[in-house]
């Protein structure tokens, strides 16, 4: 998917439900966002999403709620932007791995932020940017 057609996909879901809360539009689509404490150390969330059943999307709930939504808007990325089989451990690496984890960054960005409040235009932010700022959003535990 080209930049700005996330942008205007995450854009439109915002408008299309007036809301930018990632938990409220999981909701929406039926995706199931659990939140756990009990986690290994490092662990952030993940999305699970195999074909066939229904995704949800597993968060620390060790992170506080600013970190937790940005963790959850990344997560609902991979959810609606990539295959019917969505999992970390599928390709650990490589070039695939970073096109996704840089779309995933871009929607949580395009949900979170308006336009408006940014100098430039948000598809033309270069990845290393967009992963910064997301990456950045989120408190370090």
């Amino acid at each position: 998917m080209r930049r700005q057609e996330i942008v205007d996909f995450a854009n439109d879901l915002k408008n299309t439900y007036q809301t930018n809360d990632p938990y409220e539009i999981a909701e929406i689509y039926g995706i199931s966002v659990h939140e756990r404490t009990e986690c290994i150390k490092g662990f952030t969330a993940q999305a699970i999403k195999f074909k066939g059943y229904v995704p949800y999307i597993l968060i620390n709930g060790n992170y506080p709620e600013r970190s937790r939504r940005v963790m959850c808007a990344h997560e609902l990325g991979h959810i609606f932007l990539h295959d019917d089989t969505l999992n970390n451990f599928a390709n650990p690496g490589g070039r695939i791995n970073m096109d996704a984890e840089y779309e995933a960054n871009l929607f949580a960005l395009a949900l979170l932020e308006d336009q408006d409040n940014l100098a430039m235009d948000m598809a033309d932010i270069p990845a290393y940017l967009v992963h910064n700022i997301v990456e950045e959003s989120v408190d370090k535990l």
